[in-house]
């Protein structure tokens, strides 16, 4: 497995960005306004009697870039490159670190919670559920990783403020180094997570590669080895040996892209879990887009070797008009895809739906497509790109879309009262209307596509001489 760089280690610098805590700034996949996270925070404890979440005590988050999370759901990072500290050099660093020190000793302290976790409080604040409730849930069953978290809380109970032991178990790996290269151009997705949208963003002249780095290193406190629109594993200088280590020792594996399938390194982890005999007692966690991977049924005989497969299909609706969004996927191919791996003798299907402007009047199509496979989507906040969260949704089509929902049965309004909460809540935010018309108007004309082939009931929104000649 190529993992080790050939290029010369880059030396990285700081970027000077002042209290990282004061550096992030919540936003509210709903309110105009900057929430307060605090209060959300004081009414979650007292309902739920505690916020204590197990991802930065036993849980291993690397993106793309190298700079390494608490968890994946936050844009909270820490300061230094994986190709700097390797990646059991992630556990001490004072993100993760202050965060356990607060979640051990019962928020008696806030500032790291409130400052990293506002997602998750958010959505649980409105009744929802949240990354940090399922990871919770997930490590029940897993009884040796459940005590090594025991072990590790009374550790930092115990010893405040001493260096973090490197686990001896883990319970997730989601290691994403091997790049950012993927097929699509997601209308929701971002240049560090999809080399499709990178290029895009290039080929429309809203970024120049210079101005992506530059926002990627603004955004994370470091400067990065690497340059866009493309990332590589060469460029995150990861040691192979301490990789498998890391690996051998977690009990579920996530793969998640760019494109998982099309990212070969992928691939050989499963290849060499499957060799070594690990596989038969480890999980596997698979997101993917079904699209544009020609060999699904070798992927489909590999899987097959693992414990168990939460296999989850990453898409934004059900059927054709999921192409418009995540251009240039096809349909029929996604479905045949999602078809053969929901036949695994192993596999926990899932189905993960972002909640936008488009699709969000669509969310019964997505149960009921679901249901197919004996399964209920879930669906999750979108805070960014800004321009394509609902805050963009204009009354009219809001309205419209609550009056189409509302007739479904009650079995499927009861599987989208999150969908139809956050239209009842929702604060319109007419200057990003118009940013995202714009953006796509941008879009339709450099893909040759049109929004009002899928979605017409934007007609209004979208005039001129481009939507009148298009059909």
């Amino acid at each position: 497995m190529k993992i080790k760089s050939k290029k010369p280690h880059k030396k990285l610098s700081r970027i000077d960005v002042g209290n990282p805590n004061d550096k992030v700034v919540p936003v509210s996949p709903l309110q105009k306004e900057k929430p307060d996270i605090g209060n959300m925070l004081n009414d979650v404890i007292k309902k739920k009697g505690n916020f204590f979440c197990s991802q930065p005590f036993i849980h291993m988050y690397i993106p793309t870039y190298g700079l390494a999370h608490p968890c994946c759901n936050t844009t909270m990072n820490v300061k230094k490159h994986v190709s700097e500290i390797g990646i059991e050099g992630v556990w001490n660093e004072p993100e993760l670190a202050n965060l356990r020190e607060e979640m051990a000793n019962g928020h008696k302290k806030r500032d790291a919670t409130i400052a990293t976790c506002y997602r998750c409080i958010e959505t649980e604040w409105r009744g929802f559920g949240t990354p940090r409730m399922a990871y919770n849930n997930d490590m029940r069953n897993d009884q040796e990783e459940l005590s090594e978290l025991d072990r590790l809380v009374k550790y930092v109970q115990d010893n405040p403020g001493a260096r973090y032991p490197v686990p001896d178990k883990i319970h997730t790996a989601q290691i994403k180094v091997w790049g950012n290269y993927c097929n699509l151009k997601c209308l929701m997705c971002s240049a560090e997570d999809s080399s499709g949208v990178a290029e895009e963003w290039i080929a429309l002249g809203e970024y120049t590669p210079s101005q992506i780095l530059e926002r990627s290193e603004i955004r994370s406190g470091s400067s990065m080895p690497f340059s866009y629109p493309r990332i590589s594993y060469e460029d995150n200088n990861i040691d192979e040996e301490e990789f498998w280590r890391t690996i051998k020792k977690t009990k579920r594996i996530q793969l998640i892209g760019g494109e998982t399938w099309l990212i070969k390194q992928y691939v050989q982890i499963l290849e060499k879990c499957v060799k070594e005999g690990w596989a038969k007692d480890k999980k596997i966690f698979a997101f993917s887009n079904n699209f544009g991977y020609p060999k699904m049924q070798y992927i489909f005989d590999l899987l097959k070797e693992f414990k168990h497969v939460h296999y989850k299909c990453s898409m934004e609706l059900w059927g054709h008009k999921n192409d418009y969004i995540r251009y240039p996927s096809k349909w029929p191919e996604v479905y045949k895809n999602i078809k053969l791996m929901a036949s695994l003798p192993n596999v926990g299907m899932g189905f993960a739906f972002t909640l936008n402007p488009l699709n969000i009047g669509y969310v019964d199509e997505a149960v009921k497509g679901a249901e197919e496979f004996g399964r209920t989507p879930s669906f999750f906040n979108l805070t960014r790109p800004t321009w394509f969260t609902l805050k963009g949704l204009p009354p009219d089509i809001r309205d419209l879309y609550l009056d189409r929902l509302y007739k479904n049965s009650y079995d499927v309004l009861d599987k989208i009262k999150k969908p139809l909460d956050y239209l009842e809540s929702l604060e319109w935010d007419e200057f990003q209307m118009h940013e995202m018309i714009a953006k796509i108007k941008a879009r339709d004309k450099l893909r040759g596509d049109n929004i009002l082939k899928y979605f017409p009931e934007w007609t209004p929104y979208f005039k001129g001489d481009y939507y009148g000649s298009i059909t």
